[in-house]
């Protein structure tokens, strides 16, 4: 009998030609050991668009989509959307409850390059943990996000996780309810914070997360992944469909010429204009004095969770 695999993306219309990549990517290396169950959890894909992604299922891979919109009508209201994070970056936190038949899940966030076979992630044993992650390896690049892990968020930096790569333990989810404390912590607290799914989940997470070698989540700065490069992550603003510098862009590029979206991406790569690129540069900057602003607030998770008992769940 063959494994079962499930792999999560979460992702809206725009972001459908790079998801397209991902999945051609990890197709490529999928084992005919196993059966490849993806979900994509959305909430605007065009029919068209999930058209053009169901036709790279296989015999052991199958492409689904989960419209999520029912779901988080209630509290769209009070999901943020701030600099690169929209709506989307919060389907993951849905998992536990939507999807009853599995105990464990891969989630991958759309702008990734997978080199290696998804199943060796999920394999990651995961047992006593509610996640297993790589640190977010932006917060040891500049002191200043340093000190916003350190001081705003009220953990140690290198616990810090990103939320862009990760095996879930869904079983444990549901035994710590970790759906349920997210949406108690949003509807009552409104924290200010940078990237508010990934920061509610290390919150809720924070002691019980196997941390992994950054081959598996490796974004693009210098520095060389731990172990193997398995999986490539183009997060924030450095996206190879957007400069011909980014640091393992040549693996997406690999992968998106068998896509049928190639000649759109590479408009967009050619069409990427000068004032394109000094409006990600501004967005730094805005990042940048967001955290001095979110410093001097009353509503961190440091203060109003970390500091008062009377918060916890």
């Amino acid at each position: 009998m063959k494994k079962t695999v499930p792999i999560f993306f979460a992702c809206d219309d725009k972001y459908v030609p790079y998801l397209d990549v991902a999945i051609i990517s990890l197709i490529a290396h999928a084992s005919d050991e196993n059966e490849y169950k993806i979900t994509v959890l959305k909430n605007d894909i065009s029919e068209a668009h999930q058209a053009m992604l169901k036709q790279h299922a296989k015999a052991n891979v199958s492409i689904e989509f989960f419209d999520v919109q029912e779901m988080l009508e209630p509290i769209r209201a009070k999901l943020p959307e701030v600099f690169y994070f929209g709506v989307a970056a919060y389907f993951r936190l849905f998992i536990e409850t939507t999807f009853p038949q599995y105990d464990k899940a891969v989630y991958l966030d759309s702008d990734v390059v997978l080199l290696s076979d998804v199943a060796e992630l999920y394999d990651t044993d995961v047992e006593g943990y509610l996640v297993g992650a790589v640190y977010e390896q932006n917060t040891d690049r500049a002191p200043m996000f340093t000190e916003y892990v350190e001081n705003i968020i009220g953990i140690p930096p290198r616990t810090y996780f990103n939320s862009g790569v990760m095996v879930m333990n869904l079983k444990e989810f549901r035994a710590f309810k970790v759906q349920e404390r997210f949406l108690h912590m949003l509807t009552t607290y409104h924290f200010d914070s940078l990237a508010p799914d990934q920061e509610y989940l290390n919150v809720i997470c924070h002691g019980r997360v196997k941390y992994l070698p950054t081959g598996w989540n490796k974004h693009s700065f210098p520095e060389p992944p731990e172990g193997e490069l398995h999986l490539c992550h183009y997060a924030l603003s450095n996206k190879p469909w957007h400069y011909e510098d980014t640091i393992n862009g040549e693996y997406f590029w690999e992968y998106a010429e068998s896509s049928e979206f190639y000649d759109e991406l590479l408009r967009e790569f050619n069409n990427y204009s000068d004032a394109d690129k000094q409006r990600d540069r501004d967005g730094f900057l805005e990042i940048v004095r967001s955290i001095g602003e979110i410093q001097n607030s009353e509503r961190t998770f440091r203060k109003l969770w970390f500091n008062r008992e009377v918060c916890r769940v």
